[in-house]
């Protein structure tokens, strides 16, 4: 009874209008299910059973065991998904920043190796508002600039579905089609539709405990019984969305098409782990454990890779298979792993500064180093064999703090750079030389970073009282005219309407009162 009603929530026509593709150039179907926790996919280890289709993709496919992301909220993480660049590198770390129109994105590489290019997502922040219709030929963000409601959760995973295969039964026999779907049913609130709705626990109530912001539920965190419950629907949101991507996958099957699937997460889910619910403002494994798996036609089978890997590596290794360049990726193409080359030995840097937070993170060789930048704590893990960082060895490894500290001031670079001597100040952020603060003493020709990239920063030159600013890496002063400048201005501005100002606000997502 469940397959059958899954069938009917996937399938808009009551037969198979599909064309047959290209046999000699599989479509690329690419799954980004937000909010979506490795550790709670059966092939991760969950001990329910979320995931009957992606095991089998896994099984079919390669299960990247450690696939990190570099951001714990969706528009920095995605713009890094399909460019292949880390926010350090694109820069757009906030709502108010956008893509730079000059940098590649994988679906323009899709396209101009021959393939039709579709998108339906399901988020405000992989909507067009942000750039994200760039490359692609159909896109689909079902009204997300309009309607308030979207971001309550009424773009269901069958709506995204849906909208892909009204769009692929347009094709033309023998087009292969890139398929960008996201998915929004896994981040909170988790209401999946009858009869996922009870299939792990009871039928949601009224009087559930729903989610508020994140730092209301430090203040009353969630009961037992009520964690359960929201694990529950975690879990059987999961499943839903599992279950409509196996009736897309049977629908393509049958038409004759052949197919490669690249399944991965955003970010993940905080559940009490530091005293807390939801995502956005810290940088732990909950949060930036995904999973990754790729499978499918000509690929290899049966593979489990356990170095680690990262979401900014799936632009690249997507294009490879087209043979279509993404020279200024950051990542890696993942290729030669599967093939049974070893994965280098690299850096994976993260960071956040939603709302009020100021963090950034290294991992590298086993151990993970978390900055709060604002507070100044350092907190250090062996994150491959704690996997879910629950020691802190930062006062017990001394050596490793300083070395991973160092680490991550080379990794985010000194791009401003002082003309004159004087003082630099920073509004809502950091300046990061040697350690972070709120002030710098330079000389000229000293370099430095300032963090959050667009902050407002302004410099007193020696003997002056009045400072020179301010200005933004978005729009860094002319050549010459200052005596102190950014090397590069990396983002472009975009400006939300006051309605979508106030939904994110009842939501949570641009709160800024901080305990």
């Amino acid at each position: 009874m469940v397959a059958f009603l899954v069938s009917l929530l996937a399938c808009t026509s009551g037969s198979p209008e599909i064309a047959a593709g290209d046999a000699a150039k599989p479509d690329v179907i690419l799954v980004s299910i937000d909010t979506l926790r490795a550790d709670h996919l059966s092939s991760y280890g969950h001990d329910r059973p979320t995931s009957p289709f992606l095991d089998t993709l896994a099984s079919n496919g390669t299960r990247f065991d450690h696939a990190r992301s570099n951001s714990p909220w969706t528009l920095p993480a995605h713009l890094t998904m399909l460019t292949g660049q880390l926010p350090v590198t694109h820069q757009v770390t906030d709502d108010h920043l956008a893509l730079d129109p000059s940098v590649r994105v994988l679906p323009e590489a899709m396209r101009e190796a021959g393939y039709a290019t579709g998108a339906s997502v399901a988020t405000l922040y992989v909507s067009r508002k942000f750039g994200f219709d760039r490359g692609f030929d159909f896109f689909d963000d079902h009204g997300i600039e309009t309607e308030k409601q979207n971001l309550k959760g009424t773009v269901v995973a069958s709506d995204v579905i849906g909208s892909a295969v009204d769009w692929i039964e347009d094709l033309p026999e023998g087009k292969p089609f890139f398929l960008f779907l996201h998915f929004y049913d896994v981040h909170y609130h988790y209401d999946p539709p009858p009869p996922f709705d009870t299939m792990f626990d009871r039928a949601p109530a009224k009087g559930d405990r729903r989610f508020k912001n994140y730092y209301a539920h430090f203040k009353k965190p969630l009961t037992e019984e009520q964690k359960a419950h929201q694990l529950a629907q975690y879990d059987e949101s999961i499943a839903y969305v599992d279950a409509q991507l196996k009736a897309l996958y049977e629908q393509l099957d049958q038409a004759g098409r052949k197919q490669r699937w690249v399944v991965s997460s955003d970010h993940g889910e905080e559940f009490g782990e530091r005293g807390s619910w939801g995502h956005a403002h810290s940088l732990y494994a909950e949060q930036l454990r995904v999973p990754l798996i790729v499978s499918g036609e000509g690929l290899p089978s049966s593979k489990v890779i356990t170095e680690a890997v990262g979401i900014h590596d799936i632009a690249k290794t997507i294009a490879s298979w087209v043979g279509q360049p993404m020279a200024a990726s950051d990542g890696l193409d993942l290729n030669p792993a599967m093939e049974g080359a070893p994965v280098p030995s690299r850096s994976f840097p993260a960071e956040t500064f939603r709302f009020k937070t100021r963090r950034i993170s290294l991992y590298e060789d086993g151990k993970r180093i978390e900055w709060d930048l604002r507070k100044r704590k350092v907190e250090l893990f062996a994150s491959d064999s704690d996997r879910l960082e629950v020691n802190d060895l930062a006062s017990s490894d001394a050596a490793s703090v300083a070395a991973l500290s160092a680490r991550a001031e080379e990794v985010w670079g000194r791009p401003w750079e002082a003309t004159a001597d004087g003082t630099v100040r920073v509004k809502k952020g950091v300046v990061l030389k040697n350690g972070a603060r709120k002030s710098l003493r330079v000389r000229a020709g000293d370099s430095f970073q300032v963090l959050p990239y667009d902050t407002h920063t302004t410099f007193t030159p020696v003997g002056e009282s009045d400072p020179l600013g301010p200005w933004q890496s978005t729009s860094p002063p002319p050549e010459g005219s200052a005596v102190v400048y950014k090397a590069e201005a990396r983002t472009a501005g975009i400006e939300l309407d006051e309605d979508t100002k106030k939904m994110l606000e009842q939501l949570g997502y641009m709160q800024e009162t901080e305990e």
